[in-house]
């Protein structure tokens, strides 16, 4: 921890040690505590709370000082607040990388960064065998275009163009098949050994290797991957009568493949290292005050983790500035929020034990409420029921706040209605327990929900996402109303009753053709796609599939990573019946999955 880190956390203890020993604290209104924890969560010196890094520690021994002083007990790991877990932070080429052509004239061995890199998603190891030009990569029969078409690639490492025959344009008919995650796992289903990757020089904005970016995904290709530069692509083509520029020409003019052997022999290794960063949940409890509902516990969490400085990767919506990141709404807001719920508990006793949980890894796929819900405090099977609060810091007139997970449970609409009565916010609901936060976590483990979020905005993901903007006044309320939501249900005589959602119509994905209404893992680090859950009736769900299933192939596509689902997703058309294969603890299984279209409007 930098010294700058340690004098920070230094202050921001006195701070709040001051503020709860003071006589003004109690005098100190809802507003002013909101403001004061937001503004600090989203100072520039927290450096965007990336998780794992210097800023979210800071937060994190904030977070659990706050704990101490409101008189919550610790409930993580070692008889403290936090409770730690890995994850793959970052990539970067080992010192294994290399090279090497068997050209007509002789050998060339390719310099690293100059002539290749690995890319990011690459795996690591050997590969060896005659060198095939692929195009573009493509395989879209649907399209009426297909790369692979007579083309055997069996054994051999295959070279494809980036993007497609209409270049980068985002509005092409290619754009889907444009992904080098695709083309990679094309080049794989096709059987392809390695694959290599170039831009080609017809009207090259760039000719230097593809940069290793991280995208955050924590799963390789299945195959090594290496961008290379322009002019050795080209090179490839020396002595074949045509260069690499006019067979690129002619597949862009005539919307054609010309896809052949180049006669060239390569060999290569692979040497990606993944950096893995140590991440901080921050767990506290207090203890219910009924002997006869004190086992049971609610658990209120907010994610305290965001951005960092953006950047490839991260899900910034301004990608092309580096800066501090604040995520003072998202989620700043969601944290102090939590904050001030646990204030009030100590003073009202709740009959049930609550557990306020602070996650990280939020950002990067729900990775701190997954590790949480594998190792809670207390036995998973007592919590009867979890309270999300997520962007809750920028409520519309009203104030207006959106509750999901309303139907996650038989006591949720009676509940909060007559709740609301006394709140008079402007309430919109929707059923679903599933959704982008760490709530989907506990309902994919069959526990009820509640997620509270104020709305998106144009700040979302961006550096102006800042404590300025908060509206605290309507932020006050909202979290009032929260406060009041989690007594009563830590207060109701009988524990919350469980339901499994009817699936809404939402896909796996914003424009997907079809839909399993399967659940991904998104932190899960393969091989294959392990599911949180399935959307009640859904083709899933209707399938037999289960939480923690891994699926290992869908149709006669071997299925690595996410995006291996989603692009054999993207090959089947609504009605196809697809066999799935899938491991269920030790046992492998064979299901069949009916799709359905996807629609228009979800995950």
């Amino acid at each position: 921890m930098s010294r700058k880190h340690v004098a920070l956390l230094g202050l921001t203890l006195a701070l709040t040690a001051s503020l709860a020993a003071s006589p003004l604290a109690t005098s100190r209104d809802t507003q002013a505590r909101l403001s004061y924890d937001v503004h600090f969560l989203a100072s520039g010196a927290l450096e965007g709370r990336f998780s794992g890094s210097e800023g979210a520690k800071v937060a994190a021994g904030f977070i659990a000082d706050r704990f101490r002083a409101l008189g919550l007990r610790p409930a993580g790991e070692n008889g403290g607040y936090l409770q730690h877990f890995s994850f793959i932070a970052r990539v970067h080429p080992g010192p294994g990388n290399a090279l090497a052509f068997e050209l007509t004239g002789g050998t060339r061995t390719a310099t690293l960064e100059e002539d290749y890199r690995p890319l990011s998603f690459s795996s690591s190891g050997s590969a060896a065998g005659e060198v095939v030009f692929a195009g573009y990569g493509i395989h879209a029969p649907d399209l009426g275009y297909d790369d692979y078409a007579g083309l055997d690639v069996k054994g051999k490492v295959v070279l494809v163009l980036r993007f497609s025959p209409d270049g980068d344009d985002p509005a092409s008919r290619f754009q889907p098949h444009m992904a080098l995650r695709r083309k990679a796992s094309e080049a794989r289903a096709q059987g392809a050994v390695a694959l290599l990757v170039a831009t080609g020089p017809v009207g090259a904005k760039e000719t230097a290797p593809v940069k290793i970016s991280f995208d955050a995904s924590f799963a390789d290709s299945g195959l090594p991957v290496l961008g290379i530069s322009t002019p050795l692509a080209e090179a490839l083509f020396a002595g074949h009568g045509f260069t690499l520029a006019e067979l690129q020409q002619r597949m862009n003019e005539r919307k054609e493949p010309a896809s052949r052997p180049l006669g060239v022999a390569a060999k290569l290794t692979t040497d990606v290292v993944q950096e893995r960063a140590d991440a901080i949940n921050v767990v506290a409890l207090l203890q219910g005050s009924d002997p006869a509902l004190t086992e049971e516990t609610v658990v209120v969490g907010a994610h305290y983790d965001h951005l960092g400085y953006g950047g490839e990767g991260t899900g910034t919506l301004a990608p092309d500035v580096r800066a501090v990141h604040p995520g003072a709404d998202d989620n700043a807001s969601g944290t102090a929020g939590m904050l001030e719920i646990g204030r009030r508990m100590v003073a009202a006793r709740p009959a049930r034990t609550l557990v306020f949980v602070a996650f990280s890894g939020e950002e990067e796929g729900l990775l701190g409420s997954s590790h949480f819900v594998q190792h809670p405090p207390v036995p998973k099977e007592r919590i009867v029921a979890m309270l999300n609060l997520d962007m809750v810091g920028r409520p519309k007139v009203g104030p207006a706040l959106t509750i999901g997970g309303y139907g996650t449970a038989a006591q949720w609409p009676g509940l909060v209605e007559k709740l609301n009565a006394n709140h008079h916010l402007k309430l919109s609901t929707n059923k679903g327990g599933f959704g982008a936060s760490d709530h989907s976590s506990f309902y994919a483990a069959d526990i009820p929900v509640l997620f509270l979020f104020t709305g998106a905005h144009e700040d979302y993901h961006k550096p102006s996402d800042t404590a300025d903007r908060i509206n605290y006044p309507g932020m006050a309320e909202v979290v009032r109303f929260a406060a009041d939501l989690a007594l009563r249900v830590a207060s109701l005589p009988q524990r919350p009753t469980f339901q499994k959602v009817a699936d809404e119509g939402a896909g796996e994905r914003r424009g997907f053709k079809v839909r399993t209404g399967a659940i991904p893992e998104y932190g899960f680090e393969g091989p294959g796609v392990r599911l949180s859950g399935a959307r009640g009736g859904s083709p899933a769900d209707k399938a037999g599939l289960k939480a923690g299933d891994i699926v290992l192939r869908f149709g006669d596509r071997d299925i690595r990573n996410i995006y291996d689902y989603m692009y054999a997703l993207g090959d089947h058309k609504a009605g196809d019946t697809v066999v799935l294969k899938v491991q269920r603890g030790a046992s492998t299984l064979e299901l069949s999955v009916t799709l359905e279209a996807g629609g228009a409007g979800g995950r």
